[in-house]
């Protein structure tokens, strides 16, 4: 009687964490879409429906790529052997928090 009580309390705390990582995400994902629509350049001039699509690249990239991507675009072209060209957003560009949030809503892009 006693583990199975522990047991539920465990698991609606574990479901309380879960909950509130998901808001946070949430949060982040929206905050993302607002960094990726205001940044400047802006990445819709590259990145759309039909030039450079970014719609499934959440499903194909991680994480750290995709930073590495905004960060260091130079290296991350000629390390995957891609062609074109993509400009440098430096933190005075966009904030590392403000890439961590870009970077949680083009993951959640699948």
């Amino acid at each position: 009687m006693m583990r199975r009580l522990f047991m539920m309390t465990v698991a609606a705390v574990a479901l309380s964490f879960a909950g509130a990582a998901v808001a946070q995400d949430k949060a982040a994902v929206e905050k993302g879409k607002t960094v990726f629509d205001g940044a400047k350049p802006a990445c819709k001039m590259c990145h759309n429906a039909t030039k450079a699509p970014l719609d499934k690249i959440g499903a194909t990239v991680k994480a750290e790529d995709i930073k590495a991507w905004v960060r260091t675009p130079k290296e991350m072209i000629a390390k995957k052997g891609a062609k074109g060209t993509m400009p440098v957003y430096g933190t005075d560009k966009i904030s590392d928090p403000d890439l961590d949030a870009l970077t949680a809503y083009l993951l959640s892009m699948k």
